[in-house]
């Protein structure tokens, strides 16, 4: 089906957009005027990396649990074993 590709690209786009929020913080760790203690920054760092990661990790799997796209239909177990 497409909604579970669909599902699975969009969850690779949110787990990118949390490594990108993650990279950011610890791109601005060390300027002065830093509106947030520097270990309130670390735990949101270290938050949003893992998050990211584990959304990603989820979404390959949801893909590549979803069926393959070749316009036919996949034969169900049961239909394997019945006689006809």
């Amino acid at each position: 089906m497409k909604n579970e590709r669909i599902h699975s690209t969009l969850l690779g786009v949110v787990g990118a957009y949390l490594i990108f929020l993650a990279y950011q913080l610890f791109e601005k760790r060390a300027d002065a005027d830093a509106s947030m203690p520097p270990a309130l920054r670390i735990v949101f760092i270290a938050f949003f990396g893992l998050a990211g990661a584990a959304v990603i990790v989820y979404a390959f799997l949801v893909w590549k649990k979803s069926p393959k796209e070749d316009g036919q239909e996949q034969p169900r177990k049961d239909d394997e074993n019945t006689l006809k």
